[in-house]
Protein backbone atom coordinates (compact mmCIF):
# COMPACT_ATOMS: atom_id res chain seq x y z
CA UNK A 1 0.00 0.00 0.00
CA UNK A 2 1.26 3.19 -1.24
CA UNK A 3 -0.05 5.76 1.83
CA UNK A 4 0.55 9.55 1.71
CA UNK A 5 -0.09 12.33 4.34
CA UNK A 6 0.09 16.30 4.06
CA UNK A 7 -0.78 18.79 6.30
CA UNK A 8 -1.24 22.80 6.62
CA UNK A 9 -1.77 25.01 9.27
CA UNK A 10 -3.74 28.54 8.61
CA UNK A 11 -4.10 31.33 10.87
CA UNK A 12 -8.06 31.32 12.31
CA UNK A 13 -7.43 34.31 14.53
CA UNK A 14 -10.34 36.26 15.23
CA UNK A 15 -10.35 40.19 14.40
CA UNK A 16 -9.52 42.61 17.16
CA UNK A 17 -12.20 43.98 19.13
CA UNK A 18 -14.74 40.79 17.83
CA UNK A 19 -17.13 40.20 21.15
CA UNK A 20 -15.74 37.47 23.87
CA UNK A 21 -17.38 34.70 25.23
CA UNK A 22 -18.03 36.98 28.12
CA UNK A 23 -21.17 38.29 27.86
CA UNK A 24 -21.43 41.71 29.73
CA UNK A 25 -24.61 44.15 28.82
CA UNK A 26 -25.67 44.85 25.51
CA UNK A 27 -23.49 48.13 25.57
CA UNK A 28 -20.66 47.19 27.55
CA UNK A 29 -19.93 43.82 25.06
CA UNK A 30 -16.49 42.43 26.20
CA UNK A 31 -13.87 42.71 23.12
CA UNK A 32 -10.75 41.07 22.38
CA UNK A 33 -8.10 43.52 22.66
CA UNK A 34 -5.14 41.37 23.63
CA UNK A 35 -4.27 38.64 21.44
CA UNK A 36 -1.21 37.03 23.23
CA UNK A 37 -0.56 34.02 19.78
CA UNK A 38 -2.55 33.36 16.97
CA UNK A 39 -5.20 30.38 16.51
CA UNK A 40 -4.84 27.87 13.77
CA UNK A 41 -7.08 25.45 12.09
CA UNK A 42 -4.26 22.57 11.53
CA UNK A 43 -5.57 19.58 9.05
CA UNK A 44 -3.40 16.19 8.58
CA UNK A 45 -4.74 14.53 4.95
CA UNK A 46 -4.08 10.63 5.11
CA UNK A 47 -5.00 8.91 2.02
CA UNK A 48 -4.15 5.03 0.17
CA UNK A 49 -5.02 3.68 -3.10
CA UNK A 50 -8.86 4.16 -2.40
CA UNK A 51 -9.55 6.36 0.85
CA UNK A 52 -9.10 10.14 1.02
CA UNK A 53 -9.94 11.62 4.64
CA UNK A 54 -8.96 14.72 6.47
CA UNK A 55 -8.87 15.84 10.33
CA UNK A 56 -8.58 19.15 11.06
CA UNK A 57 -8.27 20.27 14.83
CA UNK A 58 -9.19 23.84 14.89
CA UNK A 59 -8.48 26.23 18.08
CA UNK A 60 -11.75 27.48 18.74
CA UNK A 61 -14.46 26.69 21.36
CA UNK A 62 -17.03 24.67 19.23
CA UNK A 63 -18.69 25.02 15.86
CA UNK A 64 -22.15 24.02 15.38
CA UNK A 65 -23.91 21.73 12.73
CA UNK A 66 -24.33 24.76 10.51
CA UNK A 67 -20.97 25.47 10.29
CA UNK A 68 -19.64 21.88 9.77
CA UNK A 69 -22.22 21.94 6.60
CA UNK A 70 -20.81 25.25 5.43
CA UNK A 71 -17.49 24.03 5.71
CA UNK A 72 -17.69 20.76 3.71
CA UNK A 73 -19.87 22.23 1.13
CA UNK A 74 -16.87 24.92 1.01
CA UNK A 75 -14.19 21.70 0.58
CA UNK A 76 -16.39 19.85 -2.11
CA UNK A 77 -16.11 23.51 -4.27
CA UNK A 78 -12.86 24.28 -3.86
CA UNK A 79 -10.74 21.19 -4.80
CA UNK A 80 -11.63 18.27 -7.33
CA UNK A 81 -9.94 15.77 -5.01
CA UNK A 82 -12.74 12.98 -3.90
CA UNK A 83 -12.58 12.98 -0.15
CA UNK A 84 -14.52 10.08 2.14
CA UNK A 85 -14.29 11.36 5.35
CA UNK A 86 -13.80 15.36 6.32
CA UNK A 87 -13.44 15.38 10.25
CA UNK A 88 -13.70 18.61 11.92
CA UNK A 89 -12.78 18.79 15.96
CA UNK A 90 -12.01 21.79 18.16
CA UNK A 91 -9.89 21.97 20.40
CA UNK A 92 -12.29 23.70 22.90
CA UNK A 93 -10.09 26.55 24.44
CA UNK A 94 -12.36 29.02 26.28
CA UNK A 95 -10.35 32.01 25.42
CA UNK A 96 -11.45 32.96 21.84
CA UNK A 97 -14.46 35.11 19.95
CA UNK A 98 -17.79 34.10 20.65
CA UNK A 99 -18.98 32.54 17.50
CA UNK A 100 -22.05 30.30 17.79
CA UNK A 101 -23.46 31.72 15.53
CA UNK A 102 -26.99 29.80 14.19
CA UNK A 103 -29.36 30.78 11.57
CA UNK A 104 -32.43 30.71 14.06
CA UNK A 105 -30.66 33.21 16.39
CA UNK A 106 -31.78 35.88 13.41
CA UNK A 107 -34.94 36.33 15.03
CA UNK A 108 -33.61 37.68 18.16
CA UNK A 109 -31.93 40.59 16.65
CA UNK A 110 -28.82 40.22 18.48
CA UNK A 111 -26.50 39.24 15.59
CA UNK A 112 -24.27 42.25 15.20
CA UNK A 113 -23.75 42.58 19.21
CA UNK A 114 -23.32 38.90 20.37
CA UNK A 115 -21.19 38.00 17.04
CA UNK A 116 -18.18 39.14 14.70
CA UNK A 117 -20.26 38.24 11.76
CA UNK A 118 -17.27 39.02 9.55
CA UNK A 119 -15.25 36.57 11.43
CA UNK A 120 -18.06 34.34 11.81
CA UNK A 121 -18.65 33.97 8.10
CA UNK A 122 -14.80 33.83 7.00
CA UNK A 123 -13.54 31.44 9.27
CA UNK A 124 -15.20 28.91 7.39
CA UNK A 125 -13.30 29.77 4.75
CA UNK A 126 -9.81 28.93 6.53
CA UNK A 127 -10.85 26.09 7.79
CA UNK A 128 -12.11 24.61 4.19
CA UNK A 129 -8.41 26.07 3.09
CA UNK A 130 -6.69 24.13 5.33
CA UNK A 131 -7.93 21.10 4.54
CA UNK A 132 -7.52 21.71 0.69
CA UNK A 133 -4.21 22.85 1.45
CA UNK A 134 -3.28 19.47 3.33
CA UNK A 135 -4.92 17.24 0.66
CA UNK A 136 -2.87 19.14 -2.44
CA UNK A 137 0.72 18.38 0.17
CA UNK A 138 -0.09 14.48 0.26
CA UNK A 139 3.87 12.85 0.63
CA UNK A 140 4.46 9.45 1.30
CA UNK A 141 4.81 8.39 5.47
CA UNK A 142 5.18 5.85 7.82
CA UNK A 143 3.42 5.44 11.08
CA UNK A 144 4.16 5.16 14.52
CA UNK A 145 1.92 5.11 17.97
CA UNK A 146 2.68 5.10 21.91
CA UNK A 147 1.17 6.67 24.72
CA UNK A 148 2.41 8.21 27.73
CA UNK A 149 0.71 10.15 30.69
CA UNK A 150 0.35 13.40 32.90
CA UNK A 151 -1.02 12.12 36.11
CA UNK A 152 -0.28 15.71 38.23
CA UNK A 153 -0.09 19.34 37.17
CA UNK A 154 -2.72 19.86 34.64
CA UNK A 155 -6.46 17.89 34.50
CA UNK A 156 -8.24 17.66 37.94
CA UNK A 157 -12.37 16.84 38.22
CA UNK A 158 -13.91 20.00 38.46
CA UNK A 159 -17.03 17.99 40.35
CA UNK A 160 -14.64 17.77 43.45
CA UNK A 161 -15.79 16.31 46.75
CA UNK A 162 -15.48 18.31 50.05
CA UNK A 163 -14.14 16.30 53.44
CA UNK A 164 -18.42 15.80 54.58
CA UNK A 165 -18.76 14.73 50.86
CA UNK A 166 -20.89 17.17 49.34
CA UNK A 167 -20.25 17.86 45.80
CA UNK A 168 -18.57 21.04 45.38
CA UNK A 169 -18.39 22.40 41.14
CA UNK A 170 -14.51 23.83 41.43
CA UNK A 171 -14.09 26.52 38.43
CA UNK A 172 -11.07 27.21 36.47
CA UNK A 173 -9.86 29.80 38.98
CA UNK A 174 -10.74 28.09 42.24
CA UNK A 175 -10.48 29.78 45.69
CA UNK A 176 -7.48 28.18 47.39
CA UNK A 177 -9.61 25.63 49.50
CA UNK A 178 -11.05 24.51 46.77
CA UNK A 179 -7.19 23.86 45.06
CA UNK A 180 -6.53 21.82 48.04
CA UNK A 181 -9.72 19.30 47.36
CA UNK A 182 -8.39 16.03 46.00
CA UNK A 183 -7.31 15.94 42.25
CA UNK A 184 -10.41 13.53 41.47
CA UNK A 185 -10.57 10.97 39.10
CA UNK A 186 -9.10 11.79 35.74
CA UNK A 187 -7.95 9.82 32.57
CA UNK A 188 -4.08 10.50 32.49
CA UNK A 189 -3.43 8.92 29.06
CA UNK A 190 -1.53 10.94 26.42
CA UNK A 191 -1.92 9.00 22.93
CA UNK A 192 0.78 10.19 20.47
CA UNK A 193 0.32 9.44 16.36
CA UNK A 194 2.94 9.85 14.44
CA UNK A 195 3.29 10.39 10.80
CA UNK A 196 7.15 10.43 9.04
CA UNK A 197 8.33 10.70 5.98
CA UNK A 198 10.28 8.20 4.27
CA UNK A 199 13.19 9.52 6.03
CA UNK A 200 12.40 9.36 9.07
CA UNK A 201 11.65 13.49 9.20
CA UNK A 202 8.59 14.35 11.16
CA UNK A 203 5.51 15.71 9.28
CA UNK A 204 2.84 15.30 11.49
CA UNK A 205 1.79 14.58 15.09
CA UNK A 206 -1.40 13.80 16.75
CA UNK A 207 -1.73 14.01 20.28
CA UNK A 208 -4.78 13.73 23.06
CA UNK A 209 -5.73 14.37 26.29
CA UNK A 210 -8.53 14.52 28.13
CA UNK A 211 -8.84 18.15 29.88
CA UNK A 212 -11.12 21.16 29.72
CA UNK A 213 -8.49 23.78 27.83
CA UNK A 214 -9.57 26.64 30.50
CA UNK A 215 -6.38 27.71 32.27
CA UNK A 216 -6.12 30.94 30.65
CA UNK A 217 -9.53 31.60 30.69
CA UNK A 218 -13.37 32.20 29.58
CA UNK A 219 -13.92 34.59 32.19
CA UNK A 220 -11.10 37.29 31.32
CA UNK A 221 -13.02 39.83 28.88
CA UNK A 222 -10.25 41.19 26.30
CA UNK A 223 -8.01 37.53 25.81
CA UNK A 224 -7.21 35.65 23.01
CA UNK A 225 -5.27 32.29 23.40
CA UNK A 226 -5.19 28.96 22.68
CA UNK A 227 -4.60 27.88 25.99
CA UNK A 228 -2.40 25.42 27.05
CA UNK A 229 -3.32 23.24 23.66
CA UNK A 230 -2.32 26.00 21.88
CA UNK A 231 1.37 26.15 23.41
CA UNK A 232 2.02 22.55 23.74
CA UNK A 233 1.51 22.23 19.74
CA UNK A 234 3.83 25.38 19.12
CA UNK A 235 6.65 23.77 21.57
CA UNK A 236 5.90 19.99 19.47
CA UNK A 237 6.09 21.53 16.25
CA UNK A 238 8.93 24.02 17.46
CA UNK A 239 11.13 20.93 19.39
CA UNK A 240 10.21 18.52 17.19
CA UNK A 241 9.12 19.55 13.87
CA UNK A 242 5.51 19.05 11.93
CA UNK A 243 2.37 20.20 12.60
CA UNK A 244 0.67 19.23 15.76
CA UNK A 245 -2.57 18.62 16.27
CA UNK A 246 -4.07 18.71 19.42
CA UNK A 247 -7.51 15.92 20.20
CA UNK A 248 -9.74 16.88 23.33
CA UNK A 249 -10.65 14.55 24.79
CA UNK A 250 -13.71 13.70 26.92
CA UNK A 251 -13.30 16.55 30.12
CA UNK A 252 -17.00 17.12 30.77
CA UNK A 253 -16.31 17.08 33.94
CA UNK A 254 -12.52 17.96 34.07
CA UNK A 255 -10.57 21.40 34.30
CA UNK A 256 -6.93 22.43 35.44
CA UNK A 257 -8.79 23.98 38.73
CA UNK A 258 -6.49 21.97 40.63
CA UNK A 259 -3.01 23.05 39.10
CA UNK A 260 -3.77 26.69 38.35
CA UNK A 261 -1.78 28.71 40.44
CA UNK A 262 -4.08 31.19 42.17
CA UNK A 263 -7.35 32.40 41.54
CA UNK A 264 -6.55 35.51 39.73
CA UNK A 265 -7.92 36.48 36.80
CA UNK A 266 -5.15 39.25 35.68
CA UNK A 267 -4.41 37.99 32.39
CA UNK A 268 -0.78 37.71 32.50
CA UNK A 269 -1.14 35.13 35.99
CA UNK A 270 -4.04 33.37 33.69
CA UNK A 271 -1.60 33.09 30.36
CA UNK A 272 1.57 31.93 32.84
CA UNK A 273 -0.73 29.08 34.17
CA UNK A 274 -1.77 27.87 30.81
CA UNK A 275 2.07 28.08 29.10
CA UNK A 276 3.33 26.00 32.19
CA UNK A 277 0.61 23.66 31.59
CA UNK A 278 1.48 23.77 28.23
CA UNK A 279 5.05 22.91 29.04
CA UNK A 280 3.78 19.96 30.93
CA UNK A 281 1.93 18.26 28.17
CA UNK A 282 4.19 19.32 25.46
CA UNK A 283 7.16 17.10 27.15
CA UNK A 284 5.01 14.71 27.43
CA UNK A 285 4.30 14.44 24.22
CA UNK A 286 7.92 14.61 22.87
CA UNK A 287 9.07 12.15 25.51
CA UNK A 288 6.49 9.76 24.01
CA UNK A 289 7.37 10.44 20.55
CA UNK A 290 10.91 9.06 21.95
CA UNK A 291 9.49 5.90 22.25
CA UNK A 292 7.59 5.55 19.05
CA UNK A 293 9.01 3.09 16.03
CA UNK A 294 7.78 4.13 12.45
CA UNK A 295 6.55 1.51 10.45
CA UNK A 296 4.56 0.98 6.92
CA UNK A 297 0.52 1.40 6.52
CA UNK A 298 -0.56 -1.89 6.04
CA UNK A 299 -4.10 -1.16 7.20
CA UNK A 300 -6.38 2.03 6.99
CA UNK A 301 -9.53 2.87 6.98
CA UNK A 302 -12.41 6.07 8.22
CA UNK A 303 -15.75 5.69 8.19
CA UNK A 304 -18.59 8.31 9.37
CA UNK A 305 -22.05 7.63 10.56
CA UNK A 306 -25.51 9.35 11.14
CA UNK A 307 -26.54 8.73 14.95
CA UNK A 308 -29.61 9.36 17.53
CA UNK A 309 -28.54 9.88 21.08
CA UNK A 310 -31.60 10.11 23.44
CA UNK A 311 -31.84 13.26 25.47
CA UNK A 312 -34.39 14.48 27.60
CA UNK A 313 -37.90 14.79 26.77
CA UNK A 314 -38.75 18.46 27.60
CA UNK A 315 -35.50 19.47 25.60
CA UNK A 316 -37.56 18.73 22.24
CA UNK A 317 -39.94 21.38 23.29
CA UNK A 318 -39.06 23.99 20.89
CA UNK A 319 -42.16 26.64 21.97
CA UNK A 320 -40.74 26.37 25.81
CA UNK A 321 -37.25 26.86 24.24
CA UNK A 322 -38.25 29.97 22.51
CA UNK A 323 -39.37 31.41 25.68
CA UNK A 324 -37.11 30.44 27.79
CA UNK A 325 -34.71 32.18 25.40
CA UNK A 326 -36.74 35.03 25.43
CA UNK A 327 -36.68 35.55 28.72
CA UNK A 328 -32.95 34.71 28.89
CA UNK A 329 -32.03 37.77 26.64
CA UNK A 330 -34.28 39.83 28.49
CA UNK A 331 -32.34 39.36 31.60
CA UNK A 332 -29.09 39.83 29.64
CA UNK A 333 -30.38 43.42 28.30
CA UNK A 334 -31.44 44.25 31.83
CA UNK A 335 -28.53 43.02 34.35
CA UNK A 336 -26.28 41.23 32.51
CA UNK A 337 -27.19 37.75 32.97
CA UNK A 338 -25.75 35.04 30.91
CA UNK A 339 -27.85 34.25 28.12
CA UNK A 340 -25.81 31.33 26.03
CA UNK A 341 -27.20 28.43 27.27
CA UNK A 342 -31.26 29.25 27.33
CA UNK A 343 -29.70 29.88 23.39
CA UNK A 344 -28.12 26.64 22.59
CA UNK A 345 -31.02 24.63 24.08
CA UNK A 346 -33.05 26.55 21.84
CA UNK A 347 -30.63 25.71 19.08
CA UNK A 348 -30.99 21.83 19.83
CA UNK A 349 -34.78 21.57 20.57
CA UNK A 350 -34.66 22.63 16.77
CA UNK A 351 -33.27 19.37 15.19
CA UNK A 352 -34.69 16.91 17.96
CA UNK A 353 -36.10 13.86 16.11
CA UNK A 354 -38.30 11.54 18.57
CA UNK A 355 -36.41 12.45 21.56
CA UNK A 356 -33.33 12.22 20.14
CA UNK A 357 -30.67 14.12 18.94
CA UNK A 358 -29.18 13.83 15.57
CA UNK A 359 -25.21 13.49 15.34
CA UNK A 360 -22.24 12.73 13.16
CA UNK A 361 -19.42 10.21 14.46
CA UNK A 362 -16.18 9.15 12.55
CA UNK A 363 -13.94 6.46 13.43
CA UNK A 364 -10.38 6.16 11.60
CA UNK A 365 -8.40 2.83 11.75
CA UNK A 366 -4.45 3.02 10.72
CA UNK A 367 -2.09 -0.56 11.49
CA UNK A 368 -3.02 -1.23 15.22
CA UNK A 369 -4.29 2.30 16.09
CA UNK A 370 -7.61 4.12 16.27
CA UNK A 371 -9.44 7.20 16.79
CA UNK A 372 -13.09 7.43 17.87
CA UNK A 373 -14.32 11.08 17.18
CA UNK A 374 -17.56 12.00 19.02
CA UNK A 375 -19.46 14.90 19.86
CA UNK A 376 -20.50 16.83 22.90
CA UNK A 377 -18.61 17.06 26.13
CA UNK A 378 -18.97 13.55 27.15
CA UNK A 379 -17.67 13.19 31.23
CA UNK A 380 -14.11 11.47 30.86
CA UNK A 381 -15.78 8.06 32.24
CA UNK A 382 -17.12 7.23 28.72
CA UNK A 383 -13.66 8.12 26.90
CA UNK A 384 -12.18 5.64 29.00
CA UNK A 385 -14.92 2.98 28.22
CA UNK A 386 -14.76 3.65 24.46
CA UNK A 387 -11.05 3.13 25.01
CA UNK A 388 -11.25 0.13 26.70
CA UNK A 389 -13.79 -1.99 23.96
CA UNK A 390 -11.50 -1.08 21.38
CA UNK A 391 -9.15 -4.16 20.40
CA UNK A 392 -6.14 -1.59 18.97
CA UNK A 393 -2.91 -1.47 20.53
CA UNK A 394 -3.79 2.12 21.12
CA UNK A 395 -7.26 4.02 21.10
CA UNK A 396 -8.11 7.68 21.17
CA UNK A 397 -10.98 9.48 21.53
CA UNK A 398 -11.39 13.04 20.27
CA UNK A 399 -14.10 14.91 22.46
CA UNK A 400 -15.87 18.36 20.88
CA UNK A 401 -16.23 17.15 17.03
CA UNK A 402 -18.08 19.63 15.55
CA UNK A 403 -22.15 19.58 15.90
CA UNK A 404 -24.41 21.51 18.85
CA UNK A 405 -22.24 21.69 21.82
CA UNK A 406 -24.08 19.79 25.28
CA UNK A 407 -22.73 17.82 27.99
CA UNK A 408 -22.90 14.41 28.81
CA UNK A 409 -22.73 13.27 32.12
CA UNK A 410 -22.30 9.89 33.79
CA UNK A 411 -25.70 7.89 35.08
CA UNK A 412 -24.04 8.49 38.68
CA UNK A 413 -23.48 12.10 38.09
CA UNK A 414 -27.33 12.54 37.13
CA UNK A 415 -28.04 11.32 40.37
CA UNK A 416 -25.61 13.76 42.40
CA UNK A 417 -27.00 16.93 40.61
CA UNK A 418 -24.92 20.01 39.42
CA UNK A 419 -24.79 22.66 36.70
CA UNK A 420 -23.12 19.81 33.48
CA UNK A 421 -26.87 17.45 34.36
CA UNK A 422 -28.86 20.99 33.45
CA UNK A 423 -28.37 20.70 29.96
CA UNK A 424 -30.07 18.15 27.22
CA UNK A 425 -28.60 15.13 27.74
CA UNK A 426 -30.60 12.17 29.90
CA UNK A 427 -28.70 9.11 31.31
CA UNK A 428 -29.48 7.05 28.99
CA UNK A 429 -27.41 9.45 26.04
CA UNK A 430 -23.59 8.29 27.09
CA UNK A 431 -24.39 5.07 27.43
CA UNK A 432 -25.92 5.04 23.48
CA UNK A 433 -22.88 7.43 22.79
CA UNK A 434 -20.08 4.43 23.89
CA UNK A 435 -22.12 1.58 22.21
CA UNK A 436 -22.51 3.76 18.90
CA UNK A 437 -19.32 4.86 18.65
CA UNK A 438 -17.47 1.43 19.82
CA UNK A 439 -19.07 -0.03 17.40
CA UNK A 440 -17.84 2.45 14.44
CA UNK A 441 -14.63 1.96 15.50
CA UNK A 442 -14.99 -1.48 15.36
CA UNK A 443 -16.18 -1.66 11.92
CA UNK A 444 -13.32 -0.32 11.12
CA UNK A 445 -10.87 -2.57 12.75
CA UNK A 446 -12.76 -5.22 11.23
CA UNK A 447 -11.66 -4.74 7.87
CA UNK A 448 -8.15 -5.12 8.23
Amino acid sequence: MEFKAGTSKVDVTPNYGAPTRRWHLPDDRARITDIRWPLYARTVALSDSETTSTITSTEVACLYKCHLDHIRALVRDMIPVSIDEVILHCTHQHSDSFIEYEPSYDIFGINDIAFDMEYVHSIAKRVASSICLAVNALTPVTVGYASGAVEEGIASCRRALTDDGELAWRSSRPSPGLRALPRGHIDPEVGVLAFLTPDGQPLATLYNYACHPSSAGGDSPSVCSADFPGFASHMVEKCYGGTALFLHGCSGDINPAKYVRGDSIDPDDRIADARRMGQILAGEVLKTIGNIEAQDVEHFRTAGKECLLPVQTEAGDVEQCLATARKALEEWRERGADPRTALRKYVISRKLQDGHCPVTMFALSINDAAIGFIPGEPFTAFGERIKKSSDAELTLVAATCGEDPFYIPTVDAFSQGGYETGYVASPDTGEALVEQISALVSSCRRER
